[in-house]
């Protein structure tokens, strides 16, 4: 992919963002070099200001003090909002540009399913589909292998047994011989009942080393059974997603939730539901009422 084409300033040696911040800083300290300079006389003013308010005049002059620096702070904040607008609006141009052509490819945030899903999360949804079934068979596969190895580990197992018995039955059998014909009959009996009960011997190992192996792969994690691998280098597995969505929030166990809300989360609630009861109802662990305050015109 030509990067130059999509975007003719991404060459060589451009790695470096301009330093956009610090020049609006200068600027606006230019433009506003005398809200800064009334802003430093305002608050040499406060600091020359009486530490206490013993009379009226006291606080007379404090008050004359507060106010002409709350009106520095409602220009200060007006000149904000002013100087941001172009760059808000600039800032969100660019990211519906974007974000447009984002939305068409894949969910901004894929934890986020309100977002409507894009090219790559529903080319995703049937990879995951398909691996899933995948997954499916595979593990139930490998169960039906190791059932019957299992199965045939078992008959080898009798079969070994019942070889051994055999076996022993025969060299008894050659012991208890008397006659030379009947004990070379006999023994020769004990040699072949000794090679079977052997032959039954290892395949019964056999057996139980490949049940056993089957076994095994029956708990083979999800990633390694559906794994596959491209030759463009695309690789197709499974992960563990961790995952907690919202069903009713009226069932929720709040107690245990609550530990994780922030003092201000709670706060906020706590101040939304005192309004609601005109802040006259009081509750457990908070504070809740009506008190004065100074006022400054």
């Amino acid at each position: 992919m030509n990067t130059a084409v999509e975007n003719p300033r991404a060459v060589a040696g451009d790695n470096q963002a301009p330093e956009y911040a610090k020049r609006v800083t200068e600027q606006m300290a230019r433009d506003y070099s005398a809200l800064l300079e009334s802003v430093d006389t305002l608050l040499a003013k406060a600091r020359e200001a009486p530490n206490e308010a013993t009379t009226d005049q006291d606080a007379l002059t404090l008050g004359a003090i507060v106010k002409e620096i709350r009106d520095a702070d409602k220009r200060a904040e007006a000149y904000r909002v002013a100087e941001k607008e172009p760059h808000l609006r600039a800032e969100q141009a660019v990211d519906q540009f974007f974000f447009a052509i984002r939305d068409k490819l894949a969910r901004r945030n894929p934890r986020d399913r309100t977002q409507r899903a894009g090219a790559a999360d529903i080319l995703q949804a049937r990879i995951n589909d398909f691996l899933e079934r995948k997954l499916i068979e595979e593990e139930e596969r490998r169960r039906r292998e190791a059932d019957e190895l299992a199965r045939i580990a078992r008959q080898k197992a009798e079969e070994e047994a019942a070889a051994a018995r055999a076996e022993e039955e025969a060299r008894l059998a050659a012991e208890r011989a008397r006659k030379p014909e009947t004990v070379a009959l006999k023994q020769a009996e004990a040699d072949r009942a000794a090679e079977v009960a052997s032959a039954a011997k290892v395949e019964a190992q056999v057996a139980g080393t490949q049940a056993t192996d089957a076994h095994i792969a029956t708990l083979a994690k999800p990633a390694d059974l559906v794994r596959t691998r491209g030759d463009d280098g695309v690789l197709l597995t499974q992960a563990r997603e961790a995952y907690a969505i919202l069903v009713d929030r009226a069932k929720l166990d709040w107690a245990k939730l609550a530990p994780f809300f922030t003092d201000a989360e709670v706060e906020k609630a706590l101040r939304a539901w005192a309004r609601t009861t005109g802040h006259n109802q009081q509750m457990a662990g908070a504070e809740i009422g009506h008190r004065r305050k100074g006022v400054t015109r």
